[in-house]
């Protein structure tokens, strides 16, 4: 049975035709061919009957187009344009005849409600099994074809299943697309896993100081953005990408708080009040001195308002991010995954209730956390208690006051105390910057 559009019920002279094509489906065209696999249709923008969605499309398309090499993984940052359409100019469903995979993905974000970094990570496996030795036709969807490319990745290239469950989830944001019923496939189930190996203080504590590159604004930010993400455990990479300077609310007094946008739960927002030290301490790598001092170093007019910005001063993306902590965390310590930050801090904060409470209280590490549920805090206890009976002290205290001579808080002492920053009067910022090294 054919759906159709609320706006399809107009009459036939209040539209202009620019193909005969079928009503019910239309291509979305604003990218160019070389980092679309699909051509587009060769007739003017279909899909345009309203000259609204014309002018938005093509300002889409322009400004993707103003921007010479795109990283594959940023080609639907751009997607904010799309909020403002007309839902009732939004096709039902797509050709997969004449459609893109740009086309997919707009119709994913309006249609389906997919969030951005969804589609564009579905868009990334999509060419990925178009282009493989056993490839799947997307032009001619078909359950066989499928199957027999599953089958090859399963069996011969033994891929895992979490591989194996993304590209199924592609293959149904297509199929939703076309307005295809979802094809009885079940992809193997992954693997429980209960390992958590996770890094001691004295090792955090050097993700924080490590040079990681030759450059050095690209050093401190990522000292910065590891000490940031295991203090304060949010979702990498994608609540990172989220963040903006407004976000980040310092009081003259330096205290303050945080507002985290949950990409994972609908966009939904959570505060967190972290410490002085993490908010606004001249010798530690708080979020004033990231603010103040590194970040106008490379601000210009493509920054907006974003927190994080690479060395061009553009804002960070999900893939370019996620690629680069797990490649420099692993120069500090090997087994590294990024996840293991948000891992780390879940584990500290409860350490750090035990020190002050004398009990694993999940609670307050439930709402720094942003858990919906309380089990999945309570699932972290049995790792706390291990890691407590090594180490048994603050670990958030630790890894902040590593180069202070604090005994009674059972930090950890630097090799030649004396020289010590701290110890000497000297500021980091006197040195190379605030919170730098």
């Amino acid at each position: 049975m054919n759906i159709t559009a609320p706006w399809m019920i107009k009459e036939e002279s209040s539209y202009k035709h620019y193909s005969n094509q079928n009503l019910t489906q239309t291509t979305i065209t604003f990218f160019n061919n070389n980092l679309d696999s699909y051509t587009t249709n060769s007739i003017e923008r279909v899909g345009g009957r309203n000259q609204k969605w014309n002018k938005i499309l093509s300002k889409l398309g322009q400004s993707l187009l103003d921007q010479p090499n795109p990283q594959q993984g940023e080609v639907m940052g751009d997607l904010e344009y799309v909020k403002t359409l007309n839902r009732f100019e939004c096709p039902i469903t797509l050709s997969p005849q004449t459609a893109s995979f740009i086309d997919v993905g707009i119709h994913a974000v309006l249609r389906q409600r997919l969030q951005k970094s969804t589609v564009e990570k579905h868009l990334r496996y999509a060419r990925y099994m178009e282009n493989h030795s056993c490839p799947v036709d997307f032009r001619n969807p078909i359950l066989e074809n499928f199957i027999k490319h599953m089958d090859y990745r399963e069996q011969i290239e033994n891929a895992g299943p979490h591989a194996l469950v993304h590209e199924w989830k592609t293959m149904k944001m297509f199929l939703k697309a076309y307005g295809i019923p979802l094809w009885n496939y079940k992809p193997p189930s992954a693997p429980k896993s209960h390992k958590r190996i996770l890094p001691f203080p004295d090792v955090v504590y050097k993700f924080f100081h490590h040079q990681y590159s030759e450059d050095d604004y690209e050093t401190t930010l990522y000292q910065y953005l590891f000490c940031h993400s295991f203090l304060i455990g949010w979702r990498v990479p994608s609540e990172i990408c989220e963040l903006k300077t407004s976000d980040v609310i310092i009081n003259d007094n330096n205290t303050g708080c945080i507002v985290i946008t949950e990409t994972k739960k609908h966009r939904s927002q959570r505060t967190l009040f972290p410490g002085k030290q993490l908010l606004g301490s001249k010798t530690h790598k708080s979020f004033k001195n990231w603010i103040d001092y590194w970040r106008p170093k490379v601000a210009n007019q493509h920054s907006g308002d974003a927190l994080y910005l690479q060395s061009d001063g553009r804002p960070l993306t999900i893939r370019h991010l996620g690629h680069k902590l797990s490649k420099y965390g692993k120069q500090v310590w090997g087994p590294f995954q990024p996840y293991d930050m948000r891992h780390w801090c879940a584990i500290s904060r409860l350490i750090e209730q035990k020190v002050n409470t004398d009990n694993f209280d999940v609670i307050p590490v439930k709402n720094w956390l942003g858990h919906e549920k309380i089990q999945t805090t309570m699932n972290y206890i049995q790792y706390a208690e291990q890691y407590y009976i090594q180490a048994p002290y603050d670990w958030v205290k630790r890894v902040l006051k590593f180069h202070e001579q604090a005994e009674e808080e059972n930090t950890l002492k630097p090799t030649n105390p004396q020289n010590t920053l701290v110890s000497t009067g000297n500021s980091p910022r006197e040195v190379s910057g605030p919170g730098r090294n």
